[in-house]
């Protein structure tokens, strides 16, 4: 026998029996990551399994991050677009979108940042200047909807002076694809 066979029988007590016990786990040990998060697929986008839809694409944004549930909300979705905008789309019980707006106005307001009041469609969200030491302000605005099976935020990150016209129609994008979440 030679040195390589005994080391190769040596082994052989170890190999065997993890490879019998890989065999006999159950095939749902095995979920693929999606199921794991809580989506899968879905035509032209995805499906929450809690009924949100977040399709790939919304206009000019493009969904680049899949969120799960949390204590406030039920599941989300990260979208970029133009020149760093940024949209998070969530989904939260019903009935309680009104209290998740409150709670990003105190949230922010507690940390020091600036609400301003602003014209257009971000005059009837939530919205703070998050940072006015550049050229551009950087601004964040919330918006809460209110569904028939839940209720929905949007919240938008965007540089102003510079895509105060993006404004508006990321807005009605989003309100659109919202609505026909019911």
């Amino acid at each position: 026998m030679t040195k390589w066979t005994t080391g190769l029988r040596s082994w052989a007590h170890v190999i065997i029996p993890a490879a019998c016990l890989l065999a006999a786990l159950p095939a749902s040990a095995q979920v693929p990551p999606e199921k794991e998060a809580g989506w899968q697929s879905d035509v032209e986008g995805l499906r929450h399994f809690t009924g949100l839809r977040c399709p790939d694409v919304i206009g000019p944004f493009y969904r680049i991050k899949v969120m799960e549930g949390d204590a406030s909300s039920l599941a989300g979705c990260i979208y970029t677009g133009r020149d760093g905008m940024t949209a998070v789309v969530r989904q939260h019980v019903q009935a309680t979108g009104r209290r998740e707006a409150l709670k990003f106005a105190r949230s922010y307001k507690a940390a020091g940042f600036e609400p301003v009041n602003l014209s257009g469609a971000a005059a009837s969200g939530v919205s703070f200047r998050t940072r006015n030491w550049t050229p551009t302000s950087l601004c964040e605005t919330l918006w809460h909807f209110s569904g028939e099976k839940a209720d929905f935020t949007l919240w938008l990150s965007y540089a102003l002076p510079t895509q105060q016209d993006d404004i508006g129609p990321a807005f009605a994008l989003f309100q659109q694809s919202l609505a026909q979440q019911n």
